[in-house]
């Protein structure tokens, strides 16, 4: 398994489970709302669906990734999110058109944590970027899902069943690539590794990004379609949000360089800050595809900085700390659309996307505060995971001195003691 073979399986499977199975779903809203004649809670309760099934299947992920192997645990993800876009694809009602999008949401659990266990065995910084970059498999997901709805116009239903089609070819390719069998037996004490330092906060700061999140994936692009924008704007929209998310390969560096509280909190803000302009300036295309820039871009690094430090938190089984974050973070995008969608049937979507915003912010300040005064020992697990292992120069242990010792020949072993006992009798003891 080369770096390159792993991030472009991993880049493919991400893309078609979350950047489309998950996310298409907002991406061709206003069609389907306008063919089922669903309003906004309707609409928030099938995306809820979605993030239920996404939330149920996190928790088997780990365990699945540790027993089954990656493989196998990544061509489910995939096979998933075809049949669910198929059947959304073919749909006759919203029942049908909900039963879709829900197995599409649970696809999503199953394709990523695979990769956390198979990029460990990569070395600190190549499985930093190897991470990072299928992480942001999403971005790319909608950049090409974006296009594909764009060309199909008004039949949503073809571009259901055109994403059905690239996550089969998405499926082959990741069951090329990675193994089949798990790179390690699983430990003991599985998920009482949550408790440890560190990963509470982490959780935390998942639950609330997600929630915070959860109605611009959403209800982005029909806000922009109620301020006037038309159907191929409002996607393009979409298109750059995808785009962007590309720059969030480079989360691993980020990292580095600055560590994981201050990356989390940068990328927190800008995310907060392009929330905050589509809900304030949604009439305006450029402040519009401003804010996908950064909303794009800032959602993936910081959901990727939370990924480094799940991996990093727990090094001996790194798919069941991503499949909690994931968890979490899914969490909070399953709450957030019902509320969404009930606050903005009340309020509007301006007011729903300015209090995700907030919620974003929130994050960042639980993610430095429990750091800084919670949680001691998160930077130093996540130091101690990075460093290499070091051997210690101490005495070797009786039981190695006692094999070391039968590998000598018998006549060296005995020479010693048989001249002291000889010196011994010459001396009349």
């Amino acid at each position: 398994m080369t770096p390159l073979r792993l991030a472009t399986a991993g880049i493919g499977l991400v893309g078609v489970s979350f950047g489309m199975a998950r996310y298409g779903y907002g991406l061709l809203l206003p069609d389907i709302r306008r063919e089922f004649g669903l309003g906004p809670a309707a609409l928030g309760l099938i995306g809820t669906g979605a993030y239920a099934a996404y939330l149920a299947a996190t928790a088997l992920a780990g365990a699945l990734a540790a027993r089954a192997g990656a493989r196998r645990t990544a061509v489910a993800g995939g096979l998933l999110a075809a049949a669910g876009m198929t059947v959304a694809g073919l749909a006759g009602s919203h029942w049908a058109l909900a039963a879709g999008v829900v197995v599409g949401g649970a696809s999503a659990a199953l394709c990523q944590p695979p990769f956390s266990d198979a990029v460990s065995t990569l070395s600190g910084s190549a499985r930093d970027r190897v991470l990072s970059a299928v992480n942001c498999g999403t971005g790319y997901g909608v950049a090409v899902a974006a296009p594909v709805a764009i060309a199909a116009g008004g039949a949503w239903r073809h571009a259901w069943l055109a994403f059905a089609v690239l996550a089969l070819a998405a499926t082959a390719w990741a069951a090329r690539v990675l193994p089949a069998r798990a790179v390690a037996p699983p430990p003991r004490g599985g998920w009482r590794r949550l408790g440890r330092p560190g990963v509470v906060p982490l959780l935390a700061a998942a639950v609330l990004v997600g929630a915070g999140s959860a109605p611009y994936w959403t209800f982005a692009v029909a806000h922009l379609v109620e301020a006037g924008a038309s159907a191929p704007a409002s996607r393009a929209f979409l298109a750059a949000a995808g785009v962007a998310g590309v720059l969030g390969t480079v989360t691993g560096d980020l990292v580095r360089i600055l560590g994981g509280v201050r990356a989390y909190v940068l990328v927190a803000a800008l995310e907060a800050a392009g929330i905050a302009l589509l809900a304030a300036r949604a009439g305006s295309l450029s402040a519009a595809f401003c804010s996908a820039l950064l909303f794009g871009a800032a959602y993936n690094a910081a959901v990727g900085v939370q990924a480094i430090a799940a991996t990093r938190l727990v090094p001996e089984q790194p798919s069941l700390a991503l499949a909690a974050t994931m968890g979490a973070n899914g969490a909070g995008l399953l709450l957030g659309p019902v509320a969404a969608g009930a606050g903005a049937a009340a309020a509007g979507l301006a007011p729903v996307l300015a209090a995700g915003s907030v919620l974003v912010v929130l994050s960042a300040a639980v993610y430095a505060v429990a750091a800084r005064f919670g949680s001691a020992s998160w930077a130093a697990s996540a130091t101690a995971s990075m460093s290499p292992v070091r051997r210690e120069p101490a005495t070797r242990s009786r039981p190695a001195r006692a094999a070391r010792a039968s590998r000598r020949p018998a006549a060296r072993r005995s020479s010693r003691p048989a001249r002291r006992r000889a010196a011994r009798r010459g001396c009349g003891r």
